[in-house]
């Protein structure tokens, strides 16, 4: 059994011992670290621990959790960040994705939502399902992105630089395809899925699955699958 290392963030004391409690039920689960605030966060992630996963509160003093789960992907991308957030407030969703999170939770949701969480992430890389793309997307036509370090040149200038191949991953991803499921349907290997999508990200300059298809459902480019 593949064990996740997983890394608690919250300044709560009683919410990270109820994360702590919950989750050591799991055998494939173990918890390597916590913190209480987005620099904590930050410092102990990078310092050693690299945990698989980290469950990150979005509203944290002295450091936010967007800024921390930024800072994190920045020098450790392959470390998987979930949000966790008491409301379900499309805007603080759409920074924390934006930052590079790979899904988020509700502080409400079962342990038993929160366990697949983490498993869809650690399996997937990202822990987004269609009804929650969807409303990003609409959130995404009624505002105007004004981070300009996530705009792409142009749409044409996208289409220019990503090859046939890596457009046939991204259709994939908008269908919500795991590596392992692109992998088959393109008939290549899953080591080669992880480098086309390397490469989309470079180009797209995007840091997760889950960004790099709502940058291109909002620019129109590539369109939503119907169902």
């Amino acid at each position: 059994m593949r064990t996740t290392r997983v890394f608690l963030a919250d300044d709560h004391m009683l919410v990270r011992q109820g994360m702590r409690s919950l989750l050591e039920m799991e055998e494939d689960i173990v918890i390597v670290g916590e913190a209480s605030n987005g620099v904590e966060a930050v410092e102990r992630v990078q310092n050693g621990l690299r945990p698989h996963v980290v469950l990150m509160d979005v509203h944290m003093p002295i450091m936010t959790g967007i800024e921390a789960t930024r800072r994190i992907k920045a020098t450790m991308p392959d470390v998987l960040i979930i949000g966790l957030t008491a409301s379900e407030d499309d805007a603080t969703i759409a920074e924390m994705l934006k930052a590079g999170a790979s899904g988020y939770v509700l502080k409400s949701a079962a342990a038993s939502e929160l366990v697949k969480t983490i498993r869809s992430a650690r399996t997937n890389r990202d822990a987004i399902d269609d009804e929650l793309l969807s409303r990003l997307e609409r959130y995404n036509h009624r505002t105007v992105y004004n981070d300009t370090d996530l705009q792409p040149e142009s749409k044409k200038d996208i289409h220019q630089r990503l090859t046939r191949r890596e457009m046939d991953v991204m259709k994939a991803l908008l269908r919500g395809y795991s590596n392992k499921e692109i992998a088959r349907e393109l008939v290549i290997s899953e080591r080669t899925v992880q480098t086309h999508l390397s490469n989309i990200f470079s180009k797209m300059d995007v840091n997760s699955r889950t960004e790099a298809v709502l940058v291109a459902m909002r620019d129109g480019w590539i369109a939503q699958p119907t169902p």
